[in-house]
């Protein structure tokens, strides 16, 4: 099976633990994106990958192409143009002070791609899942047109569509998130979608209590009404400080809610990628043929590793991953 990812690599500037970015005399660079960090994470499960993109023309964009080749990613239909390369500023949180994003995206190289740029059926050759996110429709209305053109390749050619809502208030409106996410639902084999996403993009509603109940409602409801949503997933997410955090996946199949344990991460070295790594767990999951309990345990725990790794990707192995389902933390590997 082959993944292939649409959406924007990001130059990643972040401050150390403990120091703000108004005092900072130095940043740790990385390069991130959602997209970007679920194929780094599949490659380490031995998942076959490519980027569909567009970077600069630059020493920038030279970086991005040698980390994703690093990386064992495709970038064969990577395009390279002129442009400002987009960059995320992280000022890291710790104890009761949360993390802090600031964008630096704007009229991006990748925000201007086009039809005309990319050969859409060579780019898809051979690829058994397209996954992409929220964050790559926000972008721009150049890229939102491309992507519906891409889906329409992928429903005509039978290709699985994975889609992360992933909504960023800073990027775009509730009513633009609502109003594509609505016209994208058609095409998505694959959801990642919370409570919040159901009742404030999808505008629905329900009087139960019950968090896992409202799940399995609303869920119930997508797929009644997009019979070609197949599997949908989300994570429950505890709070207590920037350090300190509880996790747990659900996931969704043939009528079912399959929720995982609930993990604390204690020393939270950083969240950023968080997300991508349990939608990476849930991708390999599915291709892998994995029961639901699996799959429900698997990306969760592909997320707390993550936690515990500097910068956007999730570096950590299977071996890693089905060893703390096994063993739990309290073994040293020798």
């Amino acid at each position: 099976m082959k993944i292939a990812a649409f959406g924007e690599v990001l130059l990643r500037l972040a401050t150390k633990k403990g120091v703000l970015i108004s005092n900072s005399n130095e940043f740790n660079l990385n390069f991130g994106g959602g997209e970007t960090n679920v194929l780094v994470s599949l490659s380490n499960f031995g998942v076959e990958t490519r980027m569909i993109t567009k970077i600069s023309e630059d020493s920038f964009g030279d970086g991005m192409l040698s980390y994703l080749k690093s990386k064992s990613i495709d970038t064969n239909y990577i395009i390279r143009g002129e442009g400002r390369t987009p960059i995320y500023f992280l000022e890291v949180g710790s104890g009761n002070r949360n993390s802090k994003v600031i964008y630096d995206r704007k009229n991006s190289v990748f925000s201007s791609i086009c039809s005309e740029e990319i050969e859409i059926e060579e780019a898809l050759r051979d690829i058994d899942i397209l996954h992409f996110s929220g964050i790559t429709l926000a972008i721009s209305e150049e890229v939102r047109k491309l992507t519906f053109k891409i889906l329409e390749h992928c429903k005509k050619n039978n290709i699985l569509v994975s889609y992360d809502s992933n909504y960023r208030a800073k990027m775009w409106s509730l009513e633009e998130a609502s109003n594509a996410t609505k016209m994208i639902l058609p095409y998505v084999n694959i959801l990642s979608a919370g409570i919040l996403d159901a009742e404030n993009i999808l505008n629905m509603r329900c009087d139960l209590e019950d968090k896992y109940k409202k799940l399995e409602y609303y869920y119930d409801e997508i797929t009644k009404k997009y019979t070609n949503i197949k599997h949908i997933y989300s994570s429950i997410r505890e709070i207590k400080s920037a350090s300190v955090n509880t996790l747990q996946s659900n996931y969704y199949k043939e009528g079912k809610l399959h929720s995982s344990k609930i993990y604390e991460i204690d020393d939270i070295v950083d969240r950023i990628g968080g997300g991508d790594a349990l939608t990476s767990g849930i991708l390999y999951g599915i291709i892998a043929n994995k029961s639901s309990e699996y799959i429900s345990e698997f990306s969760v725990v592909a997320s707390v590793l993550k936690h515990s790794i500097y910068g956007d990707a999730n570096l950590v192995s299977i071996e890693d991953i089905e060893n703390i389902m096994n063993n739990g933390v309290s073994r040293v590997g020798r």
